[in-house]
């Protein structure tokens, strides 16, 4: 991890600011988020966890769309495809089936859960079956999906009660967030991060996601 107490400018030249951008168009969504990674990756720069640039091929994210029966939502297909970069304030799932933790349904990352719903309604188990994991959280079997063919982003909580809690309308706003987050560790400001996810998606759910 990077040294604060070194003599190298901090945070390092072409770090964005912690703000919310104003992102007019894709470009600038994507100039944003390679600011945020390349600044993520020097803080972390010789540990285990440094963040690195590894963008998939189109093949790679067809093959995953026939294994999943569903395409990726575009923002994250394009993340991928671009970036590839999993391990940042919180872990990104592979496309590849050989990585750790890849992108997969949620019946297969935590099989455990028709067990645990076999008191419920056929709805609610239809819901958990059109969930696609893309995000490990922080390892700790709670898991950021989508909805299958509708993109939404719920956040799988196996210690709640109610387990699938909505959180974003899209993926991109996941990745927006997080980058916020990646920022906000960045700064070594964490109390403002939470404050700009806070002022954007209410504090419910940043306590929810966060404490």
């Amino acid at each position: 991890m990077q040294d604060m107490g070194s003599t190298d400018q901090w945070p390092p030249p072409g770090c964005p600011d912690l703000c919310w951008p104003e992102l007019l168009t894709p470009e600038d969504r994507s100039a944003w988020y390679r600011a945020v990674i390349t600044a993520y990756a020097a803080l972390w720069e010789g540990h285990v966890s440094q963040a690195v640039f590894a963008p998939v091929r189109e093949t790679d994210v067809l093959e995953l769309e026939q294994r999943l029966s569903c395409q990726l939502p575009a923002a994250l297909k394009a993340y991928h495809l671009e970036f590839g970069a999993l391990s940042l304030a919180e872990k990104l799932c592979s496309v590849s089936p050989e990585g750790d933790t890849p992108i997969q349904p949620l019946l297969e990352a935590y099989p455990g859960i028709v067990d645990m719903l076999e008191h419920d309604d056929e709805q609610v188990l239809e819901l958990f079956e059109d969930m696609i994991v893309f995000g490990d959280y922080l390892g700790n079997g709670n898991m950021f999906c989508f909805l299958r063919d509708i993109g939404e982003v719920f956040y799988f909580d196996h210690d709640d009660g109610s387990m699938l809690n909505p959180f974003f309308n899209s993926v991109e706003e996941y990745l927006d967030a997080l980058m916020i987050r990646c920022l906000a560790e960045i700064h070594e400001d964490e109390e403002a991060g939470l404050d700009l996810l806070a002022q954007r998606h209410g504090t419910g759910l940043v306590r929810k996601w966060l404490y």
